[in-house]
C-alpha cells in the first residue's frame, strides 16, 4: 500500500507543480504582451493562451491543495459531532462530493474527447486546438476525484483523511505560535 500512496502523492504533487507552471505562464504571457506593445508588436492568440493557463492553474492543483488542507471546509455540523454520527456525516459528505466531482471529471473528459474528435478550435485570432486546455482541466478535476476517493477509502478503513490531518497540523501550528 505504501507504493500506491507514493504514486498517488506524486500525482497530486505533479498537479500542483503543473498548476504553478500554468500560473507562471500567465505572468510570462502578460509580460510578453506588455513588452511587445512597448516595441510595437502584438502577440496573436495571447488572450486565448492566458485564458487556457487560467483554467489550468485553477484546476490542476485542486488535489494537491485538498491534500494539504488549503480548501475551505465548513464544519458547522460535523465539527460538533463525535463518534459514529461524525463518521456517518463525514462518509455522506465524502460520497456526495466524490460523486459530484467524478461526474464533473467525466463531463470534462467527454468534452475534451468531443473537441478532439471534431477538431474544435478557439474562435480567437489563432485557431488553437480546444482539446488541449480542456484536457488540462479534465486532468485536474480527475485528480481531485481520485483524491476524494482516496480520502473516502482511508476514512472508511478507519484512517485519518488528509483534510483532517492537515487541519490538526494547522491547529497545532497555531497553538505553537501562541506559546
Amino acid at each position: 500500500m505504501t507504493a500506491l500512496r507514493r504514486v498517488l502523492d506524486a500525482l497530486y504533487l505533479l498537479g500542483g507543480v503543473l498548476g504553478g507552471v500554468a500560473l507562471a505562464a500567465i505572468g510570462g504571457i502578460i509580460a510578453a504582451q506588455v513588452i511587445g506593445r512597448q516595441m510595437g508588436a502584438t502577440l496573436n492568440g495571447a488572450d486565448d493562451l492566458t485564458a487556457f493557463s487560467v483554467a489550468a492553474s485553477a484546476t490542476l492543483p485542486l488535489a494537491y491543495a485538498f491534500r494539504h488542507g488549503a480548501h475551505i471546509r465548513v464544519d458547522l455540523i460535523i465539527g460538533r459531532l463525535s463518534g459514529t454520527p461524525r463518521f456517518v456525516m463525514e462518509t455522506v459528505a465524502l460520497v456526495i462530493t466524490t460523486a459530484l466531482v467524478a461526474f464533473f471529471a467525466y463531463s470534462m473528459i467527454d468534452l475534451a474527447t468531443d473537441s478532439f474528435e471534431f477538431e474544435d478550435v478557439a474562435q480567437g485570432s489563432v485557431a488553437w486546438k480546444l482539446w488541449v486546455p480542456q484536457a488540462m482541466v479534465a486532468s485536474g478535476v480527475s485528480l481531485l476525484a481520485i483524491c476524494l476517493l482516496d480520502d473516502l477509502i482511508v476514512h472508511l478503513t478507519g484512517g485519518v483523511p488528509s483534510y483532517r490531518r492537515a487541519a490538526e497540523a494547522s491547529a497545532l501550528e497555531r497553538a505553537m505560535e501562541e506559546v
